[in-house]
């Protein structure tokens, strides 16, 4: 049998769609679908078969431990921002049910930086998008980057840019104060 059309994880045959490339091998959509979703097309290309096993027992680790996460406070927006004060744990998710979704768990100690800035929507249309974006110094995952606003495409001026910019701080202030993380406006499109 062709290997080469076969997942590099489970085995099974290789769909036309939604499979990642790996160093050494491919991974087909179902084991794509239990890998983080923070994972972009270069960190699976950097990740050999080993790695990728790897990364997939950390998501089953993952599941039993968000089964103890106890959700103390959450800032609601497109993406979601859940956390557990007492553990000093946060998720952030796209579903309400980030449990059964199984969201990455992550400890506010593992953050390395937290910022927020703007990125043109199109070279062909006006507008921006508001982006937040969390460093980590998790081995497994090493950054969250997503949009705020709902809809790409924010005029500069508009009262949907305000509200954007205002859940945007609403995220970074939900982590001051702890492990000494301060934040402040910059110059020009990033804030911090």
């Amino acid at each position: 049998m062709d290997n080469s059309k076969k997942c590099a994880i489970c085995g099974n045959e290789l769909t036309r769609y939604g499979n990642k490339k790996l160093k050494d091998g491919i991974l087909c959509r179902d084991c794509v679908k239990l890998a983080s979703p923070w994972l972009n097309d270069d960190d699976y290309l950097a990740r050999d078969t080993e790695a990728m096993k790897k990364h997939l027992e950390y998501r089953e680790m993952n599941k039993e431990k968000l089964k103890d996460f106890v959700e103390e406070r959450s800032v609601k927006g497109k993406y979601s921002l859940y956390l557990d004060e007492d553990t000093r744990q946060f998720v952030v998710s796209k579903r309400k049910d980030f449990k059964k979704d199984n969201a990455d768990l992550l400890s506010y100690d593992e953050i390395e930086e937290l910022s927020i800035f703007e990125e043109k929507y199109s070279d062909e249309q006006e507008g921006v998008d508001l982006l937040m974006d969390i460093r980590l110094s998790n081995p497994e995952i090493d950054n969250i980057c997503f949009r705020i606003n709902e809809f790409p495409g924010l005029e500069k001026d508009s009262e949907d840019y305000k509200k954007t910019l205002s859940l945007a701080f609403e995220y970074l202030n939900a982590f001051d104060g702890e492990k000494g993380i301060d934040f402040e406006q910059t110059e020009g499109e990033k804030y911090e």
